[in-house]
């Protein structure tokens, strides 16, 4: 675990710091995920990048950098930027489940698995 992370956690406050620890406890259980703090927010990545979340003043960004791929499994995901990223936008508490974090991660990793790193094969 990362103290950035444990940082970054810790300055949220109500419903994103109860949405960041859930998070990142559910990224952490869905495989074998290397826990990093870049470009200003917490990222996670497993053969490449594979999902980071982002605080804002009045949401928060819980985004898969192969999301695009993965709208068929939530079709909250907005697909957006490079790389093929995809983003679900949170603006309350309990707006995502365990079981939803869990089966996106572990699809997000199984697409690194076959593809490699989005950040390496997007510029290919």
């Amino acid at each position: 675990m990362s103290d950035k992370v444990d940082a970054y956690i810790a300055a949220l406050d109500g419903w994103q710091a109860d949405t960041a620890r859930l998070l990142r406890q559910e990224i952490a259980a869905a495989g074998d995920l290397a826990e990093d703090f870049k470009w200003g927010h917490p990222i996670w990545s497993a053969g490449g990048a594979v999902c980071l979340f982002k605080s804002f003043k009045s949401h928060m960004t819980f985004a898969f950098w192969r999301g695009a791929q993965l709208t068929d499994l939530d079709p909250r995901l907005e697909p957006g930027g490079s790389f093929n990223m995809a983003a679900i936008k949170l603006t309350g508490p309990d707006q995502i489940t365990s079981n939803e974090v869990g089966r996106l991660v572990a699809a997000a990793i199984a697409l690194n698995r076959e593809h490699g790193d989005p950040m390496k094969t997007a510029r290919a």
